[in-house]
């Protein structure tokens, strides 16, 4: 019983750590993205969160929703699409997720009127295929954005992955150790066994040979197999049986 608690505990244990290693990588990955093309994505998939309330019903404030990245100065947009575009509040950037309203076409050049959909007045400024980076893909989790964006800091980064990863990881090197130390208890049973076995010895005196030698390394007699001493009453049943 002990023994299968101990491994249920130890594949939990593993499921865990492969889990948060690969929060890890998603995180990091993410993080170069931005740095290098903008808007953080995965594979041409960027996660986003809604800031506001402008595109109720479509989806609320909190929500994650999922882009797929379009920043393509020749890629056309159509009129009912939800597209990302960069906006400046005071010296910020962020990102801004709208319907496209309105296309209006000048001189081979195609401007985007967008509009939120739980707003009475279109947006000031019209978008081109250069300025929108990403189109909705009509996917999004409900209520997890803020949770997101916290595990992207480098405190929420701290404490949801480095600190689990160096607490599993000390657990690991504790398990390791501790498997080490049984299996060189078990190696050095078998070679005393081996010895007293080999040694013209009765069988008391092998059994105590063997119980001062386990003593000496700091291990019960039977101690993680019972059935390496036999006392001499178990050799007599057996002889007898014979």
């Amino acid at each position: 019983m002990k023994k299968t608690f101990k491994k249920v505990l130890n594949t939990i244990v593993d499921i865990i750590i492969v889990l948060i290693l690969i929060v890890s990588i998603l995180v990091v990955m993410l993080s170069l993205t931005s740095k290098s093309q903008g808007v953080s994505h995965l594979f041409g998939i960027a996660p986003l969160t809604v800031q506001s309330d402008s595109m109720e019903d479509t989806f609320y404030e909190d929500d994650l929703i999922f882009g797929k990245v379009t920043n393509d100065g020749d890629y056309e947009y159509q009129v009912g699409d939800v597209v990302t575009f960069p906006i400046k509040i005071g010296a910020t950037q962020t990102y801004n997720t709208h319907r496209i309203v309105e296309v209006i076409e000048d001189e081979n050049i195609s401007y985007y009127r967008t509009q939120g959909d739980n707003e009475s007045k279109p947006d000031e400024e019209l978008q081109t295929s250069s300025t929108i980076v990403a189109k909705w893909t009509g996917k999004k989790i409900s209520g997890v954005g803020k949770v997101i964006d916290f595990i992207r800091t480098q405190l929420g980064f701290f404490l949801c992955v480095l600190l689990p990863m160096i607490i599993f990881f000390v657990y690991e090197a504790i398990r390791v150790i501790m498997n080490i130390v049984a299996y060189n208890k078990e190696k050095a049973l078998e070679e005393a066994q081996a010895a007293v076995q080999n040694a013209e010895l009765t069988e008391e005196q092998k059994k105590k040979a063997i119980e001062e030698y386990l003593a000496s390394i700091g291990q019960k007699p039977n101690e993680g197999n019972e059935d390496c001493v036999q006392t001499p009453a178990q050799d007599n049943t057996s002889q007898a049986e014979e």
